[in-house]
């Protein structure tokens, strides 16, 4: 036994990766090297991942947020080791708090809280701590160092940093904060906002604001922090570069779909004057209402600071007095609550000329619970959002509407409705019909495989969430009718020979699939009209497929009476008798009137096609110009 104790120990030892029996974080042992003993060295650093500061000057008795996040969604991370540093002697100083479930603090030469590393080796996207300075401080500059483990043998060290600078008194009524990122360029942004103490007020609605210089930066990004002292959140919404009638909202809600939410909402009047609302959403898609209309909607809502600085819009507010009671008025939404945990939900759009809230353009539910009675930090751009490569979500439905509502209606009519049609004329040897519904169902296949491919590159090929609700329907719905145009041409190959005694199993099958993926196509674009991507409720989309949907049917109905005019009032006997006096003969030539009226038929036929390809090229284009918009 003793014998088998030792193999097992050596062949432990030996063969089992010494970073794997850190799974739940490094160890303080770590601190010195900022290494975490995996046995490989460390990557050529990359922009894969970002450290950004609330601030880049503090007082001793601040706090600083700091966010480690990935460059993009699909930049995740297992392992993070972050230390505060001093830069000339690289002593380890102040202590962290943070209350994500996938960090937590380290001792590093026996003093707590001196670090912040991984509680878990599940892949984060971002984490975000609170450090605060030492009581006293001998160096100006404080360096944020980041250790990165994004795999166990991919490691990032001394490649991520950020630098802050220690100020000796809070005296003054302004105090600079910012973000920075900081990347392996070195280069760090700074972008201010002033931030002063205000007197908590009994108003919901307020427009007083200062105004300063105002520059514009490239993009919109978002930091919305709060804290909790003695009953009070205070929350601090800033938000870069929203322009001039835009509104950005936070929304507090049980779940990551709309509806009895709370909602903050910041806006940026067109004189850039700066409002703050406080709003209840009381279904999905109604338009939000004053917090009067529940009895007690949980907490009163002061505002206590609104600015525009440098580009930045700052709306911040203090939520106080809460009481527990259940009263209830109208509409039937719990009160806010400090201690409940809310799914953060974040929404941005224009103004009305009223200043009126139009639909919103973005939105998006976070990934991260929040408490009110716990200090937390939301920071992101537009691009996490859902406004990245928006252009492959547009090109794919800008794609999807031209080839189902043109091209493909357009090859079913000649195919149900074309086929003895003008006999006598040929392209490429083959009947007209045939050709151009051959080729427009074609690309039509072509088409909507390209649009596919698009919008998987959009979502990083990952699959739509069941309770995504519509998302999920119209991803469906889309797959399948994607699945039947893909196959159709397949099935094309195979079909037999007109004479054929089999040929009718072709016919049936070829058309089945045809018909049915055109009709899914119908229900997927009118799905994807109120997805909140494409802003339905302002833009009006809606009414346009609802039109489309009229006009197939009116369409169908036409030709279909057509046929049926044509067979049964022209008698297959019915002929007409004219004479020839050529040469001074008076010879009887007999002309079946069937020929006469089917040669008027097509004459008919065509004209409506001719009116169908108009019509549909219209609304195509209608909704185009609204998708490109959205």
């Amino acid at each position: 036994m003793y014998s088998f104790s030792c193999y097992l120990f050596i062949f432990i030892s030996n063969f089992i990766p010494p970073g794997y029996t850190n799974p739940n974080g490094s160890p303080n042992s770590a601190c010195a090297t900022m290494t975490p003993g995996h046995d490989v060295g460390s990557q050529s650093c990359s922009s894969k991942y970002v450290i950004q500061s609330d601030k880049l000057e503090y007082y001793k008795n601040d706090t600083v947020r700091i966010t480690v996040s990935g460059s993009s969604s699909s930049d995740t991370f297992r392992g993070i080791l972050l230390i505060a540093k001093t830069k000339t002697t690289n002593q380890i100083i102040g202590t962290w708090s943070s209350s994500n479930a996938n960090i937590k603090s380290l001792s590093c030469g026996g003093i707590s809280n001196t670090a912040i590393t991984h509680s878990r080796n599940n892949d984060k996207n971002s984490i975000n701590a609170l450090w605060s300075p030492p009581s006293s401080m001998s160096d100006p500059t404080t360096v944020i160092k980041a250790t990165i483990v994004q795999t166990y043998s991919t490691i990032y060290v001394n490649c991520f940093s950020i630098s802050l600078t220690a100020k000796d008194s809070n005296v003054g009524t302004t105090t600079s904060t910012a973000t920075a990122v900081s990347s392996i360029t070195g280069v760090t942004s700074n972008t201010g906002t002033a931030v002063t103490p205000g007197v908590a007020t009994t108003t919901t609605v307020t427009t007083t604001t200062t105004t300063t210089t105002t520059t514009q930066s490239n993009n919109v990004a978002v930091n919305i922090t709060w804290a909790y002292a003695n009953g009070n959140t205070n929350v601090k919404m800033k938000i870069n570069d929203l322009k001039a009638s835009e509104w950005f909202a936070l929304g507090l809600s049980l779940d990551d779909k709309m509806g009895e939410d709370h909602v903050f909402v910041c806006k940026r009047l067109a004189d850039d004057t700066i409002s703050a609302d406080r709003l209840i959403n009381p279904n999905g898609r109604d338009y939000p209402v004053s917090t009067s209309s529940i009895g007690n909607p949980g907490g009163q809502f002061s505002v206590t600071l609104l600015k525009l600085e440098n580009g930045a819009v700052n709306c911040e507010f203090m939520l106080s007095n809460f009481t527990s009671s259940k009263r209830r008025r109208r509409r039937a939404i719990s009160a806010l609550s400090q201690s409940t945990t809310y799914r953060p939900l974040v929404a941005m759009g224009s103004l009305d000329s009223s200043n009126g809230l139009n639909q919103h353009t973005v939105r998006a539910a976070l990934s991260d619970s929040v408490q009110l009675i716990i200090p937390g930090t939301i920071t992101f751009g537009i691009d996490s959002l859902g406004s990245k490569n928006a252009g492959l979500m547009k090109a794919h439905g800008i794609i999807m509407i031209f080839t189902w509502i043109l091209f493909v209606s357009t090859a079913i009519i000649l195919a149900l409705f074309f086929k003895k049609s003008w006999p006598n004329q040929k392209i490429l040897g083959k009947p007209i019909w045939f050709s151009v519904h051959r080729a427009l169902m074609m690309t039509a296949s072509v088409l909507t495989i390209l649009a596919f491919i698009l919008i998987l590159v959009y979502s990083n090929g990952k699959w739509i969430p069941q309770y995504k609700g519509r998302s999920f329907a119209h991803s469906i719905v889309g797959i399948i009718t994607i699945s039947f145009a893909a196959i159709q041409p397949i099935i094309a190959f195979f079909r037999c020979k007109p004479d054929d005694e089999y040929r009718f199993i072709f016919n049936y099958v070829h058309g089945i699939v045809g018909f049915t993926s055109f009709l899914l196509s119908i229900v997927a674009i009118f799905i994807a009209m109120f997805l909140d991507s494409f802003n339905v409720e302002s833009n009006k989309k809606w009414g346009v497929v609802v039109t489309w949907i009229c006009w197939v049917f009116i369409i169908f109905v036409i030709f279909c009476f057509i046929e049926y005019r044509f067979e049964t009032y022209l008698p297959p006997n019915d002929n007409s008798y004219t004479f020839n006096t050529q040469n001074g003969n008076m010879d009887l030539k007999i002309e079946p009137t069937s020929m006469k009226h089917n040669t008027r038929k097509d004459l008919i036929k065509g004209i409506f096609l001719f009116i169908h390809i108009i019509i549909a090229l219209a609304l195509s284009l209608v909704l185009a110009i609204f998708v490109g918009k959205s």
